[in-house]
């Protein structure tokens, strides 16, 4: 059996922490040419190079904050200096997933009893459920299911799911509103990126109508589509569980819902029923949470309507 020598992985550690050899060195009063041969013995040992972070001294570096946050955790409770071991819960983002929602979606999974911090990574689907699939991850929040040809054995819960309205700025909205969907051939539209779910699903429905938009901006950032919205660039796509959020912060206004687009919200783990209980909680707080946005969607746009005033609310 191979046994990885601590020191040296506390070493790489604090240089990957530090950012770089020298301040390291420094900060652990040592010299520059005594960390760099620990350095080097590290990546012998594991056949590969770890600086300038590759791959795999990312991948190390991430498993060594786990290695010492664990043990200071273990001193704390052996000096009785915890009364309670609080775990970290960790999560997976797919970069697509709009960040309201999924802040919102964690929330019940901050607050279970035993789980302390949290820390939450973003990247492409394929690289979460590696990390999945290794224990590296409690689970994944994705706006779109694992593919079934995939090599991991993950099962996905689907949360819930939401519809799709247009928005524009006052004038464009004049424009494109009175015949909705009809007119918005030729529209400038602002489009998630070609990697997004949600994106294949634009695309489809345009092409099942036959209307060619002028796609004259691509995100893969919602918040700055939003920005590029509110300064007249093009019309957006916001997702109904958004849509308070959207009418409250940016000076755009609904021009009409895109009919048979639906975007499904996903947590994906290793469980087909899921034991965590974090993860549990959060799963069941979701569920109700799109049920009732569903079971009350007049009074949600009421409410909605209420706060833009008078005027607003007659033109939604």
């Amino acid at each position: 059996m191979d046994w990885l020598n601590y020191h040296h992985l506390f070493y790489f550690w604090r240089i990957a922490r530090e950012g770089g050899l020298s301040r390291a060195a420094e900060r652990l009063r040592l010299t520059h040419s005594t960390l760099s041969a620990q350095l080097r013995s590290l990546e012998e040992f594991f056949g590969g190079p770890l600086f300038e972070l590759t791959p795999l001294g990312e991948e190390a570096a991430s498993y060594a904050d786990d290695i010492f946050r664990l043990g200071n955790e273990l001193v704390d409770v052996a000096r009785g200096r915890s009364a309670e071991r609080k775990l970290a819960l960790r999560v997976g983002i797919v970069s697509s997933m709009p960040k309201s929602v999924a802040y919102r979606l964690l929330q019940p999974g901050m607050k279970t009893s035993g789980y302390g911090s949290l820390v939450a990574r973003q990247d492409r689907l394929d690289r979460l459920l590696e990390e999945l699939a290794s224990g590296r991850l409690h689970l994944v929040l994705s706006d779109s299911a694992p593919p079934e040809s995939g090599s991991q054995r993950v099962y996905a819960h689907l949360l819930g799911e939401s519809g799709l309205l247009v928005y524009g700025t006052k004038n464009l909205a004049k424009k494109y509103r009175p015949k909705f969907p009809r007119l918005l051939a030729g529209a400038p539209m602002l489009l998630p990126t070609a990697q997004a779910g949600l994106r294949r699903q634009l695309d489809r429905w345009f092409v099942e109508r036959d209307i060619r938009v002028q796609v004259v901006g691509e995100f893969d950032d919602a918040g700055l589509m939003r920005v590029a919205a509110a300064h007249g660039l093009g019309l957006l796509p916001v997702r109904t569980a958004l849509r308070a959020e959207v009418e409250d912060t940016h000076a755009v206004e609904l021009i009409g819902p895109l009919d048979g687009v639906v975007e499904r919200y996903y947590v994906i783990s290793l469980e087909r029923k899921v034991r965590h209980p974090a993860v549990s909680a959060l799963v069941e707080h979701a569920r109700l949470e799109f049920a009732e946005a569903r079971e009350k969607p007049q009074v949600a746009a009421r409410s909605s309507a209420a706060r833009r005033g008078p005027s607003k609310a007659r033109r939604a």
